[in-house]
């Protein structure tokens, strides 16, 4: 994923799989943030939050339904999805060229839990071929962000993790859940396409409270945003 990049966004992006701790860790970040007087926006899934970007979030988690007993992986599956999402993704980055996080350390600073690469990585595991998300959309028009960390776990500590979450927010977590090898192997196909590229870094939260991992984070976008400005 070397060479020619997309916007920089000021900000700290989080992705990850199931139970890597995204979610938990973001909330304790952006609390981080706040606790240093840094203007801190937190969002989900998409940077700009329009009617459309909402509109395929909500097609997009209703079309994987009926997933009980179904293959992994299946194309047929997550196909559906897979487009709505990668159709947020294009028309989300290039909002994002325009927003207050694209305007330099003068902006305020986004926590971003879950953007384009999980999704990327979705095409090529489940539809490769079908360039939802194109290899040079990836290389040239991708958002960046000042800190991007991929965070991941062991399958054992994902197991753990699924059994002490009370159900799934919708039909494609369910489909994860029922699969752990799948998801073993979808983890290890995302770590594998950011290996070597030193605008990514790769964290296993096994052995890191959620506390540690946000403080972590924090230290390492102060430095980057301090060495910007």
């Amino acid at each position: 994923m070397n060479g020619p990049r997309g916007t920089m966004l000021r900000g700290v992006l989080l992705e990850g799989l199931n139970f890597a701790g995204k979610s938990t860790t973001a909330a304790r970040l952006t609390t981080l943030l706040r606790a240093r007087d840094t203007e801190v926006h937190s969002r989900h899934c998409y940077v700009c939050d329009t009617e459309a970007t909402q509109t395929l979030q909500v097609r997009a988690k209703s079309s994987v339904g009926g997933a009980t007993g179904r293959p992994f992986p299946d194309p047929d599956l997550l196909r559906p999805f897979n487009v709505m999402k990668s159709a947020q993704m294009l028309i989300d980055s290039e909002l994002a060229t325009d927003s207050v996080y694209a305007a330099g350390t003068a902006g305020p600073a986004l926590v971003q839990d879950r953007h384009w690469f999980t999704q990327y990585c979705n095409n090529e595991f489940f539809n490769p071929g079908e360039g939802h998300l194109s290899d040079s959309w990836v290389r040239t028009c991708a958002p960046r962000f000042t800190v991007q960390v991929y965070l991941t776990c062991s399958p054992t500590e994902r197991e753990r993790r699924a059994g002490r979450r009370d159900g799934d927010a919708h039909g494609l977590n369910s489909y994860l859940r029922a699969n752990p090898e799948g998801i073993a192997a979808l983890d290890a196909f995302c770590v594998e396409r950011i290996a070597g590229d030193p605008s990514w870094i790769v964290l296993a939260t096994d052995e890191l409270s959620q506390d540690e991992t946000a403080a972590l984070l924090l230290g390492l976008f102060q430095a980057r945003d301090h060495a910007a400005g």
